[in-house]
This record gives C-alpha cells, structure tokens and sequence, in this order.
C-alpha cells in the first residue's frame, strides 16, 4: 500500500549549535539561502569565497580565498578557531576543499575542538528528495551498513509518497549565471574532470544537450517502442566525471563498464532477452557512447539484441513487465528498480549494494536467474534511507529548513 505522508520525512534533525561556514554548494543560490535563514534565527554565518563565484551571501559574510588550494587547510584550521565555527556545510566530498575540511575536522575534533560537518547531495531519492549526510556521502556513506543491521529497523505498514514540486524554478537562472561564471574561472578546486569545475566547451555542451534531448525523442521513438514489448534488462551509465564511477567502482570510465556487462551478457547467451543501455540525462551534451556500445556488442556476437537509449520515463520501464533486471555501478536508480521490485546488480559501492538488495552472484548468473528482490528488507532499508538522509525538498525551489535545523537558543 501507497500513501501521502503526513509529517516530515526527515526524521533526523539538525541541531545548529553556533556559528556556521559554508565552504563550496551546489551550483545557484542554495547555501545563500540556507545562510539566510539562519542568520534571520540569530546564528551567525560566514562564507569562504573562492575564485568561482557564488551569489546571494551578505558581504559582512564573506571571507575570502584565492591562494593555493594546497593550502585551504591551514586557512581552514585559522578561520575555523578565529570565527569559533561549530558547523560546516559543503556540497559532496569530492572537491579538494571539502575532503581537506573533512580530514581538518577529524583532527580537531580528537584534539577537543567539537566541529560537525554537513553535506548536500542531490537526493538518493529521485526526483522529489535532497540528499544530507555528516561524514560521506555516496560510495563513503554511512548508510553503508550490513545486511542484519537493515534486518533490526523499523518498516512501514503504509510506503509513504513524497511532495512533488516544481518543475520549472525561476532560481534556475543563478544556475545558469553561476555555470558561465565558473566557466571562465581559472581555479583548481577539483583533483579531476567535474560539473562543479566547468570549462567553457561545457556552455556548449549544455546547450547541445538542451536540442539533442528532443531530438533523441523524434529519433528514438520507434526503436523504444520496439526493443520494450520483449523482456530486457537495463543497464545504466553514470555522468562520465562522477566519483561513483572514478572513485567508487574498479571500472573508472563507462567504457569499461560497458564492456564488462555486453561481455557477460555474451556469456551468458541470452538470445531471449535484450540489453538495453540508457544514457544519462545530464551528460546527454558532453558524451555518446553509440559507436562503442555497436563495436563491443558485434565483438560478442550480441549486436541485434543490444540497445542505447537516452530519455525515458524511468518508472515506465520499471513498470513494465518485460523488465527483467537493472545492471548499474552506484546510480539513484537502484532505489528506484527496488522499488518496483525490479532486482538489481550493483558493481560499484553503494548501500543497496548487500544480500536481498543487489545480486550478490556473478553478472553472468544474475543474466541467467536473478535474484528476487526482499520486499521486506526493501521496506525497511527504505524507511532508513528515507528517514536518515532524505529531505523532501530541492536546491532551487522549496526546502523545508525549518523542519530539518533545530537552533539551540
């Protein structure tokens, strides 16, 4: 059974205890927001400004840095004691920033100097959810846990539904004016490619990606209609710079990614069954992996039974009975196939990556005979996730931050 919710899901509340830093977020006006509020509740914030500009902090918040990146820690170490900063909040765990942060505030905090670290992501949860853990997030999360620990929660009698919001937000246009602005910003805050360090060949790419979604629709229609009415397993790619692929599994690119599921799908001769691949909506601009995914699968001698697909509706294919399996790294998408009961093989580190969840047997034999999905383990696993990490708002729009931060008075 399916229900509305009626309290916040986020059960986990953050108690703001002093003054708060903000070092790097998410790209637009969100950690100006969240600074806001909480200056408006009388707790004193400040924001390390780098290079790359961020909009919608007071200028008697802002403390700037443009020296060495190397260097941030040290900075961090003063600013930290000179402004006596209780909390700090960041956007993943990526950015050199952040992971110098995260080592700082272990270290102080064995010397004495309390300090809690909050990070944002985009929501486990898609499309309606923030994701908002304290120490990783990701491949480092800390909800990854064993299987008996999931075992020992709580489940729902009633799965909640979220609050849909939005599709269009009038605070995209930050988005907009911050990404060109980072683009022509010559400031290394990341080891690695990434979205968050763009360049200017990726204003291109945005607008690229922009026209090629619909034309992908008009050009994909019929193929999509065809490969759907046979039983198929989806196979997912991740945004070609994302740390789940280059730091959170063995493959560190797509293309080896691919090759490894067309080569076991060979193995596994299923001639009854397609494999359908489904690009990533936000790297649809900057990447296409149509040559290889044809090369690989002639190489296998699998080639008329191999799909690349970019948009669709991921709950249609999840609903549809000829879906057989979801192959991913370390994707959002695993919470949604769980969901529909959908099983799933995991090759990258991730929560759902445990007995019951993700096929725990080769690629070859989850091809062959996947594993059912525990519905009970998903319920309870779920109602973790949702509870612990999962806040239902968004970046640009709605954000319930007065359910989510407590302010001691």
């Amino acid at each position: 059974m399916i229900s509305n919710y009626k309290r916040p899901f986020f059960r986990r509340k953050v108690l703001i205890e002093g003054n708060c830093l903000f070092l790097i977020g998410p790209i637009g006006t969100f950690f100006a927001r969240l600074s806001r509020y909480l200056e408006d509740n009388y707790v004193r914030t400040y924001k390390i400004l780098f290079p790359l500009h961020e909009y919608g902090f007071s200028k008697s918040s802002i403390i700037k840095y443009d020296q060495d990146i190397d260097k941030f820690k040290e900075f961090l170490s003063t600013t930290i004691i000179n402004y006596e900063i209780k909390h700090i909040f960041m956007y993943g765990n990526v950015l050199i920033p952040h992971k110098q942060a995260l080592e700082l505030v272990k270290e102080l905090n064995v010397e004495g100097i309390n300090v809690k670290t909050h990070i944002f992501e985009l929501g486990y949860l898609r499309p309606n959810f923030v994701t908002l853990e304290n120490e990783g997030i990701n491949y480092n999360s800390s909800l990854i846990r064993s299987r008996e620990f999931y075992l020992k929660q709580d489940l729902y009698s009633i799965l909640p539904l979220p609050k849909k919001h939005a599709r269009f937000r009038i605070r995209k246009i930050w988005k907009t004016i911050s990404f060109i602005n980072h683009s022509f910003k010559n400031y290394k805050i990341v080891e690695k490619e990434h979205k968050l360090q763009p360049k200017p060949i990726y204003i291109w790419f945005q607008i690229k990606g922009f026209f090629l979604k619909y034309f992908f629709f008009f050009s994909e229609y019929k193929i999509k209609n065809y490969l759907l009415a046979k039983n198929y397993f989806l196979v997912i790619l991740q945004v070609s710079t994302d740390s789940q692929l280059t730091e959170g599994s063995d493959f560190k690119d797509n293309i080896k990614f691919i090759y490894k599921v067309i080569k076991d799908f060979a193995e596994a001769s299923r001639n009854d069954v397609n494999l359908v691949f489904k690009h990533h909506p936000r790297d649809r601009g900057y990447t296409n992996y149509y040559y290889e995914i044809e090369k690989i699968s002639k190489e296998f001698g699998v080639y008329k039974n191999v799909f690349y697909i970019h948009d669709y509706y991921l709950s249609k294919l999840f609903q549809n009975s000829n879906c057989k399996g979801t192959i991913l790294i370390n994707s959002t998408v695993g919470y949604q196939s769980l969901y529909h009961s959908v099983p799933v093989k995991s090759l990258g580190i991730t929560p759902y990556n445990i007995k019951g969840l993700s096929e725990q047997k080769d690629l070859v034999s989850f091809f062959k005979n996947p594993s059912p999905v525990d519905k009970l383990l998903f319920n309870k696993f779920y109602k973790y996730i949702l509870e612990n990490s999962q806040i239902n708002g968004n970046f640009d729009g709605f954000f319930p931050f007065n359910n989510v931060f407590i302010i001691k008075k």
